[in-house]
């Protein structure tokens, strides 16, 4: 109340004077005078508690002032109808009951697939017809003064692509000694975690492509 206070007599035209005095320097019958001549400016904040007579008191139109928690009061029927709501004492399910019911109304959560099935998973994505999707993420490695392409992580990337092309091929000609091979010290799990990582990369890249097309 008193921050509001404050800011209403802040907001008078004798507030002027806590800035400067240019208004009455150079003012005179110019558009000033609205300012210098008001009675707020020239009495202060003390005389301009009672107008002259003469002067016009009443306020300025204005809209009324908007609340969003006003405007869902006076939908939901005003105070009288949100102290009845309030006052009201209505026997809530125990919260076991709440759990449950909202266990029931969950969806039924995934469940992760098992070391057999992401190594088929892994097996089958290796030997789809289409290109491998890059390894590497999505980096600018063209453009004057760029040496990135020889640095350590674009060499890292470079090689994983190099070895799932490889294990590409092994798995073609001998498949189930490959399969033998990844399985033997679960080296696949390694490769598995890299080409997933690259098919979501490829599944982002050609996502914001499809986003980008009607803008084109």
């Amino acid at each position: 109340a008193f921050w509001l206070f404050w800011h209403k007599r802040l907001s008078e035209m004798f507030a002027l004077r806590k800035i400067n005095n240019n208004y009455s320097d150079f003012a005179g019958s110019r558009s000033d005078f609205v300012v210098v001549g008001h009675p707020e400016f020239n009495l202060g904040k003390i005389g301009s508690d009672n107008y002259p007579p003469g002067w016009d008191k009443t306020n300025v139109k204005m809209m009324p002032k908007k609340s969003l928690v006003s405007d869902r009061m006076r939908r939901e029927g005003g105070h009288s109808a949100h102290i009845k709501r309030v006052a009201l004492a209505e026997s809530k399910p125990k919260y076991k009951e709440r759990v449950l019911a909202r266990a029931r109304s969950a969806p039924q959560a995934i469940q992760p697939l098992t070391e057999e099935q992401e190594f088929s998973e892994f097996v089958a994505t290796l030997s789809r017809p289409e290109q491998l999707p890059p390894c590497s993420p999505q980096r600018l490695t063209a453009g004057y003064g760029n040496h990135i392409r020889s640095q350590p992580v674009c060499n890292y990337y470079r090689d994983m692509q190099n070895e799932l092309s490889s294990m590409r091929l092994r798995m073609r000609v001998a498949p189930d000694e490959t399969k033998a091979d990844l399985q033997a010290d679960d080296s696949w799990k390694y490769y598995a975690a890299h080409l997933k990582q690259a098919s979501r990369n490829a599944a982002n890249v050609r996502r914001e492509r499809q986003r980008s097309l009607p803008t084109v």
